[in-house]
């Protein structure tokens, strides 16, 4: 009969985990395998989203609000473009203001949260430039799910959370911690 064969699983010790890349391309023993950049553009993608989701709630009330205290409650669709029509055009482009200005604040603050994300924790190589895309990237998101014709409202919103999340990133960048001063190597 043939003698069996155990393999050395309980007994063994655990293989150590392999070194990690730091952003110079070297191993840091400290934390775990940086980040493409391009990670850090969906990961600031959704940060957006998930910064401007309750915050469009928000501007979404005063947005209401407003329109009540300027045109009161109408009953339909049509009745609204009327009361708005009868308003003058300082009314008019006051009303215009305050709607843009509280879901553009939103936006802004969003595409400034994600882009301070992703330029405070990036890997190394990422900073203000995926900070935009990922503005970008939300902005081409929404507005492709909302998309409702030709108008100059996608043009603004693309401007508005690439430009915040560029901030954002920028400032982010800034609050990065300090790096370790690199160890001379022996000759």
């Amino acid at each position: 009969m043939e003698k069996k064969r155990r393999l050395p699983v309980l007994n063994a010790p655990p293989p150590a985990p392999p070194p990690a890349k730091d952003a110079e391309g070297g191993h840091d023993e400290e934390e775990g395998e940086a980040r493409p950049p391009w990670h850090w553009i969906g990961f600031g993608t959704v940060a957006v989203f998930a910064v401007w989701l309750p915050l469009s709630y928000v501007a979404e009330l005063v947005r209401v609000r407003a329109m009540v205290a300027w045109i009161g409650s109408p009953e339909s669709a049509e009745a609204t473009a009327a009361a708005i029509a009868a308003l003058s055009p300082e009314a008019r482009a006051k009303l215009g203001l305050v709607l843009f200005f509280t879901h553009g604040t939103a936006l802004a603050i969003a595409g400034f949260a994600g882009g301070m994300l992703v330029g405070r924790y990036g890997s190394g190589a990422a900073g203000v430039r995926e900070a935009a895309l990922a503005g970008l990237m939300a902005a081409l998101v929404a507005t492709v799910l909302a998309w409702g014709g030709v108008s100059w409202v996608p043009l603004v919103t693309l401007a508005v959370a690439t430009a915040a999340a560029a901030l954002g990133g920028r400032a982010g960048k800034g609050r990065r911690p300090a790096a370790p001063p690199a160890e001379a190597a022996p000759n």
